[in-house]
C-alpha cells in the first residue's frame, strides 16, 4: 500500500526484528558511513557513523562500532513518495548487504536528506548479515518538526532514541499487517 512491499516480505521483516531485539548486546552491529545530503551536495560521512555508533553503545551498550566502507548501492533518487523510497533503498542496501561480506551480525545504515541549514528526512536501516531488512525508520518533518538543524549531534540524539523506542515495541507494531499502520 503507498509503496509498501508485499505481506510476505514484511513477514520477514518482522521475523528479523524480533531476532534483532533477542541477540541486541550480544552480536555486533556495524554503522556504515552515513550518507548526509546537504542540497545537491551528497557525501558519505564516515564521523557521522562514529558518532552515531558512540551514541547507541552509550544509550544500549550494544556492541555498535562503525564500519569503514560506505555501502555499495546506486546514487539514491529521492522523489515525492517518502514510502516508497524508504523500501526501495532499503532493498538497494539489502542487496548489498547480502552480497557484501560483513564483520558484524547486523549493520546500521542511515541517510539524512537536509536542505538550507535543516534537516527534511532521514530513513534508517537495519540489516541482518544475510541482507533481510530487520528494522527501518523514516523521520520526516512530521516527527521532528521543520527546524532540526542539520547538524550530526541533534540528528543522532534522534535516531537513537526513536530505535530505542521501536527495540520496545511488538513487530507487528514496526512492520504493520499488509503495510498499513
Amino acid at each position: 500500500m503507498f509503496g509498501s512491499p508485499p505481506e510476505s516480505e514484511l513477514a520477514k521483516c518482522r521475523e528479523a526484528f524480533a531476532q534483532f531485539q533477542a541477540t541486541l548486546g550480544k552480536n555486533p552491529v556495524g554503522v556504515a558511513p552515513v550518507l548526509w545530503v546537504s542540497g545537491t551536495q551528497r557525501t558519505w560521512r564516515l564521523p557521522v557513523a562514529v558518532a552515531l555508533a558512540d551514541e547507541l553503545r552509550s544509550l544500549t551498550s550494544a556492541p555498535f562500532a562503525a564500519e569503514q566502507g560506505k555501502p555499495d548501492v546506486p546514487p539514491p533518487e529521492f522523489r515525492h513518495n517518502q514510502l516508497r523510497y524508504l523500501w526501495e533503498r532499503g532493498a538497494q542496501y539489502a542487496a548489498w548487504r547480502h552480497g557484501a561480506p560483513t564483520s558484524g551480525s547486523y549493520t546500521l545504515c542511515v541517510e539524512v536528506w537536509g536542505h538550507d541549514g535543516k534537516v527534511g528526512a532521514i530513513q534508517v536501516y537495519v540489516l541482518n548479515s544475510a541482507g533481510q531488512i530487520a528494522y527501518r525508520r523514516l523521520y520526516n518533518s512530521h516527527h521532528f518538526g521543520p527546524n532540526l538543524p542539520l547538524e550530526i549531534d541533534a540528528t543522532i540524539r534522534l535516531i537513537g532514541r526513536g530505535l530505542l523506542e521501536d527495540l520496545k515495541k511488538r513487530p507487528e507494531q514496526v512492520f504493520p499487517p499488509y503495510g498499513v499502520g
